[in-house]
């Protein structure tokens, strides 16, 4: 390898290494504070809060219309112009903020009652819209440009200072905790976006630009089917279980879901964190490199599920206490999910790369359509629980439906696909042994420590390899 395309490995190692560990750290303090705030709050408080984050991550799939997508892609085919790309992408994403908006105080009424959410809190997420997509943006370029440093700032700001406005917040207003929860949310991102657009302004890479735009739209249009039906896939969930079962057992869930999605967030921030390198290598035609790269991360994300797992009940019993205990039940199905999910992503990146971001939305759309008819048929039944086992069937079909998109229609095979499925099959099998033994804590703990003793001793060289890179 010349020494030059080591380096650029080596920078791509540290950037991804520290965005995943900010990535990490940051979600780390929301689910570590979470006790606070399920002691602080009722079960219906944390339950409105729930569905505001909910309806705020599926709107805003189209106030930024998933232009953040287009980045990667740009960096190269815009290498010098990227700045004032990004900058086209703002106008465009706050167009379509600013309508939503408009359109959210015009009909407050109907939204608060399709939303069950209060009116005020309508108002509040309608001004959220209007500023996130921006920062969206700068950390998707500040990824892509390996430039860790301003993405650890961000994630940072955002956590903290929303952290404690929040607990703030919670004794300025007694009697509609809710409320002070989700303007400490909304505030810090607020400011953090008017000091971003201040920048771009200044340095005049805020730009209205056909060849921008079209291109991003191309990319971006097909992957806002996509989100949605991501978005529908993820919240179904808590939207059929709030009309059937009410905003308490919408709030046990939630709290599962956040332990799950511990794992997820790990495993999020690797892929997103490989994604510039993974361009890079593929506009290289470097497959061997990518596949051999792959397969630990594949076996690190079945290993990170497992220890979830095991740790389930002592784990819901810190987050939330005896009332959300029984949320213990539905963190195993959501976490083999979850990590079905960082699979099919690996399939997504090949799309993504070669611009087939069509064949993404559709598979999403047939998977997130699965998932509501079986959330209505099984949930009246089982309860909450059953939207887990949900989650987990259509992750699952999902990954079998990108697979084959990717090698039987894109003609495109470089994964190690034996990798993949047998540790999904080992992992849902150690998974049935934990849940059976959830009251046994010794036998739970006995396996975790053998998993790890096997698979610290199958990836030693490359720990130590890891370690070498990070000096």
């Amino acid at each position: 390898m010349a020494k030059g395309e080591n380096n650029i490995d080596k920078k791509a190692f540290r950037a991804g290494a520290w965005y995943t560990v900010s990535n990490v750290a940051t979600k780390a303090i929301l689910v570590l504070t979470t006790p606070i705030f399920t002691r602080i709050m009722t079960q219906q408080d944390y339950g409105i809060t729930a569905t505001f984050t909910s309806w705020y991550t599926l709107l805003l799939t189209f106030c930024s219309l998933n232009l953040t997508y287009s980045i990667g892609r740009a960096k190269l085919d815009y290498t010098e112009r990227l700045d004032q790309y990004v900058g086209c992408m703002q106008v465009l994403s706050l167009i379509m903020s600013l309508i939503f908006a408009v359109t959210g105080t015009i009909f407050c009424s109907q939204l608060s009652n399709l939303l069950d959410l209060p009116k005020n809190i309508v108002l509040i997420l309608a001004v959220y819209l209007v500023f996130a997509p921006t920062i969206a943006l700068y950390q998707a370029k500040f990824k892509y440009q390996y430039r860790y440093k301003e993405n650890i700032f961000i994630s940072l700001y955002t956590t903290v200072v929303s952290v404690l406005c929040s607990i703030g917040l919670l004794f300025v207003f007694p009697e509609e905790r809710y409320l002070g929860r989700i303007i400490g949310i909304v505030f810090p991102t607020i400011l953090l976006s008017i000091a971003l657009w201040w920048n771009a302004f200044r340095k005049h890479n805020v730009v209205a630009n056909w060849e921008f735009t079209k291109y991003g739209l191309l990319i971006s249009l097909p992957l806002v089917l996509n989100s949605v039906s991501l978005s529908i896939l993820v919240q179904s969930d808590r939207v059929v279980i709030t009309k059937v079962c009410g905003t308490e057992s919408t709030a046990v869930y939630t709290i599962a879901y956040q332990l799950s999605i511990l794992v997820s967030l790990i495993l999020d921030s690797i892929g997103q964190a490989w994604l510039p390198w993974f361009h890079d290598s593929y506009k290289k035609r470097d497959f061997i490199k990518i596949r051999k790269n792959l397969n630990p991360l594949i076996l690190l994300g079945c290993y990170l599920g497992i220890g979830c797992i095991a740790v389930a009940p002592e784990a819901m019993w810190i987050l939330g206490g005896e009332d959300y205990l029984s949320g213990k039940w539905v963190v195993a199905p959501i976490v083999l999910g979850l990590v079905c999910k960082f699979i099919y992503g690996n399939y997504e990146h090949i799309e993504l790369h070669l611009k087939k971001t069509t064949y993404i939305g559709m598979g999403t759309v047939i998977a997130a359509t699965l998932n509501i008819i079986l959330n209505v048929i099984f949930i009246p039944k089982y309860g909450f629980i059953a939207a887990g086992y949900t989650t987990f069937f259509s992750y699952f079909v999902l990954m079998i439906i990108h697979y084959i998109i990717t090698k039987y229609i894109l003609y495109v095979d470089i994964y190690d696909h034996r990798v993949m499925y047998l540790a999904i099959i080992i992992e849902s099998a150690l998974a049935v042994v934990l849940i059976l033994n959830y009251e046994n804590w010794l036998i739970r703990y006995g396996i975790l420590v053998a998993v790890t003793i096997i698979i610290v001793t199958m990836n030693w060289k490359r720990l130590c390899n890891i370690l070498y890179k990070s000096s």
